[in-house]
């Protein structure tokens, strides 16, 4: 037996917008920037360094250039943390937007 007998077909109906809450927004734009305003800040913090070591003509400075391989390789540990965390916030904020 037949479920629709005596009933009219459904109606094509959109489904309703989802509403995601305020706090939901808010840390979309955390993880989006909190990505990005590390990873700028750790690439002009090694610059700086490196410039730093290369400007000291005696040769004292050298712990700079060290400290700025550091800071490198901390982002390049860090990276793929911080790429999951840019990625996440650009979903969450593309989703709040659509």
């Amino acid at each position: 037996m037949s479920e629709s007998v005596g009933y009219p077909p459904q109606p094509n109906v959109r489904s309703a917008r989802r509403v995601y809450s305020r706090r939901y927004h808010v840390w979309a734009h955390v993880l989006l920037w909190t990505s990005i305003v590390l990873t700028v800040a750790g690439v002009v913090l090694g610059l700086g360094l490196f410039a730093a070591a290369d400007a000291d003509p005696t040769h004292s400075s050298s712990a700079l250039g060290y400290l700025g391989l550091v800071v490198w390789g901390g982002l390049a540990v860090l990276s793929p943390v911080l790429l999951g965390s840019f990625i996440a916030g650009l979903v969450m904020l593309i989703r709040t937007r659509s």
